[in-house]
């Protein structure tokens, strides 16, 4: 088969568009290959975080320094803006938890300033004042917070649940119109009557006087009926002082005659209003063991100073410790 017979000419017309659809085939294929090396991916999206913004109410846990196990009160006011925040947190009846930084101890129930940082659903809350002072980690679930103090041996744990915004009543629909009816003509005015002679107005009685709340200058102190004091930023009656009471019991028993007047005193770390809060506790703790011990209820009362009426200025522990107590004070009835 020669190049210019016809059966040749077919066939090398055919191998020529086999070749050329190769080709074609092949540049379709690096184009693919190309578009698909040059695509690029989208920056992921950012992850969320949480927004612990607001209220917080709840406890923290942990053990005071006989080892023996104590849930408290907790409270935190926050507010985020972005990742970041600030607030004040605090932690209720700290004083012997010698595991909770002694800044949030001293702090009472005002709490203390922190800055936080939140990463997704975790918080680091530090001290404004510096990490060292109190740093804590929490995990954010929902409406509901906790963590452990860091470095805090042994381990103390807060666990806080944000408060819900009251929801405002709906006011009621105003009430329908009346119904106006047809009116009837009205009824003849009565014959006017003969006018009652004036009658001698009636003495009017005298309330009677409430009785007023004993003031402690009407009391005074006797030599058996003795103090009893307590631990920092405590109101529990101790084993030595609950002995103290019972023979404080023992004299009121014996002069039934007597009421009695306990005033609470503190220390003068924490707030005014803290301590006026703390010496009414240390006076009604007293109180309640005096009727549980079989004195009548009216015949005991309570006020509280706070840090008003020190017995000692010196700013020593043992000071401290002469501030912290409730004394009795009697007089007739």
């Amino acid at each position: 088969m020669t190049r210019g017979d016809p059966a040749f000419t077919t066939k090398e017309g055919g191998m020529r568009r086999v070749g050329l659809l190769l080709v074609a085939m092949g540049l379709v294929a690096s184009g693919c290959a190309a578009r698909t090396t040059t695509t690029t991916m989208g920056p992921p999206p950012a992850p969320a975080i949480v927004d612990i913004s607001g209220k917080w109410v709840g406890t923290w846990q942990g053990y005071d320094a006989q080892g023996i196990p104590r849930t408290e009160d907790a409270t935190a006011d926050l507010l985020q803006q972005g990742s970041r925040g600030s607030g004040r947190i605090a932690l209720h009846t700290t004083g012997v938890a010698t595991a909770v930084p002694v800044a949030l101890r001293n702090a009472g129930l005002t709490g203390v300033r922190v800055d936080f940082q939140v990463s997704r659903s975790k918080v680091v809350m530090r001290h404004a004042l510096g990490p060292r002072l109190f740093t804590a980690d929490f995990t954010v679930e929902g409406d509901r917070m906790s963590g452990y103090v860091r470095d805090a041996k042994p381990s103390v744990m807060i666990v806080l649940t944000r408060l819900k915004p009251a929801v405002p009543i709906a006011a009621a629909p105003p009430p329908p119109p009346p119904v106006l009816l047809p009116s009837t003509p009205p009824a003849p005015a009565p014959a006017p009557a003969a006018p009652e002679p004036p009658k001698a107005p009636e003495p009017i009685a005298a309330a009677p006087a409430e009785p007023g709340r004993p003031e402690p200058k009407e009391f005074a102190e006797v030599a058996e009926v003795k103090p009893i004091y307590f631990d920092f930023d405590k109101y529990d009656i101790r084993p030595d002082d609950a002995k103290i009471l019972e023979a404080n019991v023992e004299w009121l028993k014996a002069h039934p005659e007597m009421l009695v007047l306990i005033e609470g005193h503190c220390d003068p770390r924490g707030t005014p209003e803290y301590n006026i809060a703390l010496g009414e506790r240390r006076a009604r703790a007293a109180r309640n063991h005096l009727i549980s011990s079989g004195v009548a209820a009216d015949r005991v009362s309570i006020v509280s100073f706070g840090a008003e009426h020190p017995v000692c200025t010196e700013e020593t522990e043992e000071c401290y410790a002469k501030n912290r107590r409730a004394i009795f004070l009697v007089r007739p009835r």
